[in-house]
């Protein structure tokens, strides 16, 4: 802090000034007129310029020309002729009893220099004493902001928090332009020795434009102030014009920046910004929103000061003020972080705690839910079963009585069948009788197994078969071959299904083996690309087109099979006949 007062203090000490003429020109050829620097009123910005100093009485000790702010970095140094004595800010002078005259070649013109060309001359000791002095306060400055930032880079690292990145944005920034402009940097890299310092004054817009995107996520106000965050949106817009404009004056040789009628207007809308961005925040009343806002108050009075130094070239003198309040806004930043993190820290404390409160809750409610909804299913399946239990007896109770019906119905058909006289009317009331029998059958089924809605094809086949050999055949046993998947189909499918086998067999048993002393019957059920195909063969004699068209069967089973979407090929075979349906819906 000793080093802080020492250096603010010899901060406003100025060498003193000797005589000295000026000319426009190059590096190459040294100028043949001159003029006087007194009766100059403009300089070009971004033009290259030639100083001639007179030096009257020259000390008789080693004594320093230095030319102009700690920043001009790559002024040439030549003797009365022109042997090159240094390259940089300042050069040591041997004494001589007669006049010297030196020149001095500015590769830019300083337009921060009050005086446009600030050269002045001083005893090596007073000469040290200030560099030190500002050395000491740069330094000084300059490891602080280091040290901030490295302890920012370890958070940076720890965590994804945007806000550390963009302090760490906006200290770099502060870095960069003071180590410019007091020569930390510039005097050791050439490269930045050639850059002109108004292109610095133009960076140093990147300050503001960190510090407003610090204060964005500090303060949360894409979430906690919306329209403060769009306000910040055109103060971001509105440095990017500054910066625009300023370069393009830059680069055709124009010096706007020190224009009081640029700088007014600059001001007045930096200020109009800053008033409702601090009343936003202001209103906030939290104890961020209150740290951030004096630091921001701290940082308005530096900056418009280094503003207004700046517009009227008096920026050496506030410099070392600027630096100090820039130092005091970071660690009010700083403080600030901190107190956010830990209120951060606290909030999420408090809402792990409501959390895990929240979850024994919502576990106690579980459990009673649960047991609640255990109990209901309990009783839902307990009458469920009983229901189920009813349903079944019922169902149960359903097709016994329709089988008992179809039974009745088939005893009644039994009486009118010994009633009739002729064969062949006692054939077709026969052939009625089956049909009744087949389904029959299927609610037989239905009944005597535990599924009351499906049927399995091959039981059904079986039995259906050999109550129809029973019925109709009286010759020699037939011999059955069933090839038949257990596969079960619905009562829809089943009826319809039963008929046309009860019709298949029955023509089977009773036309085809007349003189056939080994009667066989081949029946595959079985499924084959998403249909159901059945195929009935016997070895039998065979029947004419005729004969199977005009047939009453024959139309049941069309009738049946269009109704499932069924197709039926009949043909002849080497030994015998063979039928075969396909059905689709089943």
């Amino acid at each position: 802090m000793l080093s802080y007062f020492v250096a603010f203090v010899l901060a406003f000490v100025e060498p003193a000034v000797v005589d000295i003429h000026i000319s426009q020109g190059n590096s190459s050829d040294l100028p043949e007129s001159w003029t006087p620097l007194d009766s100059l009123s403009t300089f070009q910005i971004g033009k290259s310029y030639w100083a001639k100093v007179s030096i009257l009485g020259a000390p008789e000790e080693k004594y320093v020309i230095q030319g102009g702010n700690w920043y001009m970095q790559n002024i040439h140094f030549y003797n009365s002729k022109m042997e090159l004595i240094e390259i940089g800010n300042y050069a040591q002078i041997e004494p001589s009893t007669e006049a010297s005259i030196f020149y001095l070649f500015y590769p830019f013109h300083d337009s921060k220099d009050p005086g446009n060309f600030t050269i002045s001359v001083s005893s090596v000791e007073d000469f040290l004493t200030r560099k030190f002095s500002k050395d000491t306060f740069q330094i000084g400055f300059t490891t602080t902001l280091l040290f901030v930032l490295l302890v920012t880079a370890f958070f940076i690292l720890r965590g994804n928090d945007k806000v550390y990145r963009d302090y760490a944005y906006y200290i770099g920034s502060i870095l960069i332009f003071f180590s410019y402009q007091y020569g930390l940097w510039g005097n050791q890299n050439s490269l930045l020795r050639s850059i002109s310092p108004s292109w610095m004054w133009i960076f140093s817009a990147s300050l503001s434009y960190a510090y407003t995107l610090f204060a964005r996520s500090f303060l949360d106000m894409k979430e906690k102030d919306p329209f403060n965050y769009r306000w910040t949106g055109y103060g971001l817009k509105f440095i990017w014009g500054v910066v625009t404009v300023e370069s393009v004056s830059l680069i055709f040789h124009y010096d706007i920046i020190h224009e009081v009628w640029y700088k007014s207007i600059v001001i007045t809308c930096e200020l109009i910004l800053m008033i409702v961005f601090l009343y936003r925040i202001a209103i906030m009343r939290t104890i961020v929103s209150n740290i951030f806002t004096i630091g921001a108050f701290v940082l308005l009075l530096t900056t418009m000061t280094g503003q207004i130094a700046s517009t009227f070239k008096i920026a050496y003198e506030t410099n070392t003020f600027v630096q100090i309040g820039l130092l005091l806004d970071v660690f009010i930043l700083a403080i600030g972080i901190a107190v956010r993190v830990g209120i951060m820290q606290k909030s999420r404390e408090e809402a792990q705690a409501k959390l895990i409160d929240q979850l024994q809750i919502n576990k106690k409610f579980q459990e009673e839910y649960t047991e609640n909804l255990e109990n209901q299913v309990k009783e839902r399946t307990v009458d469920l079963d009983k229901r189920n239990l009813e349903n079944e007896t019922l169902l149960k109770e359903v097709h016994h009585r329709v089988k008992n019906n179809l039974q009745m119905i088939t005893s009644l058909l039994n009486m009118q069948q010994r009633r009739l006289e002729t064969e062949a009317e006692k054939n077709a009331l026969a052939q009625t009788k089956n049909r009744v029998k087949s389904i029959g059958l299927i609610h037989e089924h239905l009944y005597k197994h535990e599924d009351f809605s499906k049927i399995n094809l091959k039981e059904y086949s079986e039995e259906l078969l050999d109550i129809l050999i029973k019925a109709l055949h009286k010759g020699s046993e037939i011999e059955t071959t069933l090839n038949v998947e257990a596969r079960k189909v619905s009562i829809e499918t089943a009826i319809p299904i039963g008929l046309i086998l009860n019709e298949l067999f029955t023509n089977s048993i009773k036309y085809a083996f007349e003189n056939v002393k080994l009667p066989s019957i081949e029946i595959k059920i079985r499924e084959i690309e998403e249909k159901l195909v059945i195929m009935v063969r016997d070895n039998g004699c065979g029947i004419t087109d005729k004969e199977t068209k005009s047939g009453f069967g024959h139309s049941i089973i069309n009738t049946l099979l269009d109704s499932m979407s069924g197709t039926m090929e009949a043909r002849n075979i080497e030994k015998g006949y063979q039928v075969t349906i396909e059905i689709k819906d089943y």
